[in-house]
């Protein structure tokens, strides 16, 4: 393994600029580069480079971070090929811990297993039936690596001829450790090969042809396999994803293989029940629409309200196409009954209205009481949403609810702002931007003079615009692609002057407590005069200091 210090140490000497412009022309612009991305279809320069920030961001696409990631997604290396790529263009000497064996070679192990599995396929009549049963083709099970996983002492004696240690195959999934001793991961399976979105081979999906009450089974968690950051067959498909702007979602690989099968080449799936937030840097890449298809049943359901929730709050274009029982995409495909496929995709539902509607499908809309409970938990929805997405909804939910347009608000700023704001100096005018809030986060990010007064005094509310990214920062994820994008976007500037920053603080709670009055002045909350004397006490106070 190479060591952490070594990394670090690689990372302080070189220059991302002198690394990004051995692949592509680089322009300077202010105090950054920039240059047309070669991740996306980019016809203007969308990519800047920080030589302070040692970081590189698109803002077409989000791809992003620091050079060894840029050599990883360009060579499509792993992390461990990056960095010795990294090193040897460099002239960096790399150190390493116990023993050199890193990732690459896990690779091998894969690579050797999977072409194992591979060529049993076609010696076992019954794997080849299944599949041909369920409308596989001999191209189908090529473009999609099927194979067979035999017995379990198959796979050790492998093993042991290809001199792989039990360590290694552990490492990687391969194998797992019982009471008796090792055994196989995936035991007379079907086997379905899971690459990342660069095509390396990361792990292994398993479907039981004897009955096993374990239909499907995925490769072990492992160093090199994270279920909740992989789309299946995004390998496969990610040149039609950019070209038709669309990525279909499923549950998995038969509904993935089928739906190629059936022209639909942008098909993915999920490896766990529903979407995470790892999955959301490779759904913005392309910049494509995302259609949810899900079956019917509980689970299923369940799963898209989850995967619709994340995709809206993160503002990523989606729908929802839920699958009618007895109308298996697979079943479908295999029975050549792709109109019926084609109507139930087309009839899809805009992820928003999908959560809307299934809320106030659980209350008896009759009740004045189960009305204003399914209206809060809409609420609760909208009000995480940015005020332009979540307006979008009024018309809906006032036809939904049987309400008057006029007597609720759906996000969190329902008056129209034309603020602008000077803190002494510094001029901040909002616009789709609060340039206010994002000088603010800003400062937090790289003062450290302010970072824990400032924190204290924040809260996520104050953030009308940009709350999601005081979360990230409250959760410390810096390396998350809005983080990314504040740090190296010039025209956010930092707070210098703490009383500047101060005042834009209390700028940001002033404006808050007026918004929540209003919303608290229209409510009908029973302790509506108390509340609204707190928060009038809470400006008054707050004027005192400005």
């Amino acid at each position: 393994m190479i060591s952490q210090d070594s990394i670090n140490k690689l990372l302080e000497q070189v220059d991302i600029v002198d690394v990004v412009s051995n692949y592509i022309p680089l322009k300077r612009s202010g105090s950054n580069f920039v240059g047309v991305c070669p991740f996306h279809d980019d016809r203007n320069p969308s990519m800047s480079v920080s030589s302070k920030l040692g970081i590189f961001h698109c803002f077409s696409c989000k791809a992003g971070g620091n050079a060894i990631k840029f050599i990883m997604d360009y060579e499509n290396l792993n992390y461990p090929e990056a960095i010795e790529k990294l090193a040897n263009i460099s002239n960096f000497t790399l150190e390493y811990t116990s023993s050199k064996r890193d990732f690459k070679e896990d690779k091998k192990v894969l690579e050797k297993v999977g072409a194992f599995y591979k060529s049993l396929l076609y010696k076992n009549q019954n794997a080849l039936n299944y599949l041909y049963s369920r409308g596989f083709d001999d191209e189908l099970i090529k473009c999609f690596d099927i194979g067979y996983a035999p017995i379990s002492q198959n796979t050790i004696n492998l093993l042991e001829n290809e001199k792989i240690e039990p360590n290694e195959a552990l490492d990687v999934g391969i194998i797992k450790q019982g009471e008796n001793g090792f055994y196989a991961s995936f035991i007379e399976r079907i086997t379905f090969a899971i690459k990342n979105h660069t095509g390396k081979l990361v792990g292994f999906g398993g479907r039981t042809i004897t009955n096993h009450p374990a239909k499907y089974v995925n490769s072990p968690e492992s160093r090199v396999f994270n279920k909740s950051k992989i789309l299946y067959a995004y390998d496969i498909a990610k040149s039609s994803i950019y070209n038709k702007k669309e990525i279909i979602i499923t549950e998995g690989y038969m509904d993935t293989i089928m739906l190629h099968k059936a022209g639909y080449t942008n098909a993915v799936a999920v490896l766990g029940t529903a979407l995470t937030e790892q999955h959301l840097p490779l759904l913005r890449r392309s910049d494509a629409k995302i259609v949810l298809c899900f079956d019917g049943d509980s689970a299923g359901i369940s799963a898209a309200i989850k995967s619709s929730k994340l995709l809206s709050i993160n503002e990523l274009d989606a729908s929802v196409v839920i699958i009618p029982e007895g109308a298996d995409p697979a079943d479908l495909v295999q029975s050549g009954n792709l109109k019926r496929l084609e109507n139930i995709i087309e009839n899809r539902i805009e992820a928003g209205e999908f959560l809307i509607r299934d809320i106030a499908s659980k209350y008896d809309l009759s009740r004045p009481i189960q009305k204003q409970k399914a209206l809060e938990e809409i609420q609760q929805f909208t009000f995480s949403l940015k005020p332009i997405i979540a307006d979008s909804y009024m018309t809906l939910v006032a036809q939904v609810l049987n309400i008057d347009i006029a007597r609720f608000g759906l996000s969190r700023n329902q008056r129209k702002e034309n603020i602008k704001i000077e803190i002494e100096k510094n001029q901040i005018i909002s616009s789709s931007k609060d340039y206010l809030e994002l000088s603010i986060l800003k400062t937090l990010l790289v003062d450290n003079r302010f970072y824990k007064s400032g924190y204290d005094m924040c809260n996520e509310e104050m953030f009308a615009r940009h709350f999601d990214i005081f979360r990230l920062i409250k959760l410390k994820k810096y390396d998350d692609e809005q983080i990314r994008e504040l740090l190296i976007d010039e025209d956010i500037e930092v707070i210098n002057s703490q009383s500047q920053f101060f005042k834009g603080i209390g700028i940001l709670k002033e404006k808050y407590y007026k918004i929540l009055l209003e919303d608290i002045k229209h409510s009908n909350d029973p302790q509506k005069m108390e509340k609204i004397m707190k928060i009038q006490n809470a400006l008054r106070k707050l004027r005192g200091v400005k």
